[in-house]
């Protein structure tokens, strides 16, 4: 019997973990078109806003870069080149599953190591999720990837990476779970922080091996927090007014959506700095018989004038969605998000 192997990951991704914390959420509004919103109670009032800077990261040189890589590749020597933004890498010649990077500016990491005993039917000895979240702490620990405020580091979800694999293109074959994969979100001030930045992933394989790690993670300036006064935070009309432009210039004004929850959260943007926005969690219909109604994870900056943009969300099943109706399946995060 032939049997074809495939890999497929179990992650959920982390900005949605991130979503998933309690969001305090509100009444739940339906939008009758992107120009009417009919809700008082919709915003998370924004008494008691902060900003906060990051702090410099230490020198980082192509030198510290490979002292680093090194050591978690476990490699005598890693030779390194420099992008043009200024991002030191390694992909191994070799092997397509090794990789390691590092940005010069920012000091954010990932990398991977080799793949290939997990291919094929290799069925590793996993450590239980309680025993792997001790075992990815002292790592990051070990290397020095752990945050220097480590009340801030919370773990948000457990997920893995599962091999299935099919007998003679019909009858399904063993499923053989690979690998565990734990996501890490922040905290600041009791309100968790979504957006690019501000992430860890650990990947552990074989009898508790770190076979990889995302590290999205710069130390926040605590000394530099700054609350914002009341005319630099926007009221709930102007509030509720961006949230009508964002949807409107996302999908289109013949859009619906219903506004199920909203909250607040900090944005890091991998920007200069922290900043709190307002989240909404909607669900969105297009109007279009071959596309389903989607999650949609609208942000909105909570100052007037803000020093930095924000990125909405949408999760990848309505991403998938737009392009074809039939798509289900969840694409995991790669070492680009």
């Amino acid at each position: 019997m032939k049997k074809i192997n495939k890999m497929q990951r179990i992650m959920t991704p982390v900005l949605a973990a991130v979503f998933l914390l309690p969001a305090q959420p509100r009444n739940t509004v339906q939008s009758t078109n992107t120009n009417q919103i009919n809700s008082s109670n919709l915003i998370v009032r924004a008494e008691n806003a902060f900003t906060y800077s990051f702090e410099a990261p230490k020198e980082l040189s192509v030198a510290s870069a490979g002292r680093i890589a090194a050591q978690v590749m476990g490699a005598a020597r890693v030779p390194l080149t420099v992008t043009n933004q200024n991002i030191a890498s390694f992909s191994s010649p070799e092997d397509a599953s090794v990789y390691f990077e590092q940005d010069l500016s920012t000091g954010n990491l990932s990398f991977t190591k080799s793949m290939r005993k997990y291919y094929g039917n290799a069925v590793p000895q996993l450590p239980s999720p309680e025993e792997a979240d001790k075992i990815a702490r002292e790592y990051l620990t070990k290397f020095n990837l752990m945050p220097l405020n480590q009340k801030e580091i919370q773990l948000l979800r457990k997920g893995g990476l599962r091999a299935s694999s099919v007998i003679d293109g019909k009858k399904g074959g063993p499923v053989i779970d690979k690998m565990i994969t734990l996501s890490y979100g922040r905290v600041i001030d009791g309100i968790p922080v979504i957006g690019p930045g501000s992430k860890m992933v650990v990947n552990i394989g074989n009898a508790g091996e770190i076979t990889g790690v995302i590290k999205r993670w710069r130390e926040v300036s605590l000394s530099s927090k700054t609350q914002l006064k009341p005319e630099q935070i926007l009221s709930q009309t102007e509030a509720e007014s961006e949230l009508r432009k964002l949807m409107a210039t996302e999908f289109g004004r013949e859009a619906t959506y219903e506004v199920k929850s909203s909250g607040r959260a900090y944005y890091d943007g991998n920007g200069k700095t922290l900043q709190p926005v307002f989240i909404f969690d909607t669900r969105v219909s297009l109007g279009q018989k071959n596309v389903e109604p989607f999650n949609y994870l609208a942000l909105v900056n909570i100052q007037r004038n803000p020093i930095e943009s924000v990125r909405p969300v949408i999760d990848e099943r309505a991403k998938a969605s737009l392009k074809d109706p039939k798509v289900q399946n969840v694409h995991p995060l790669d070492k680009e998000d």
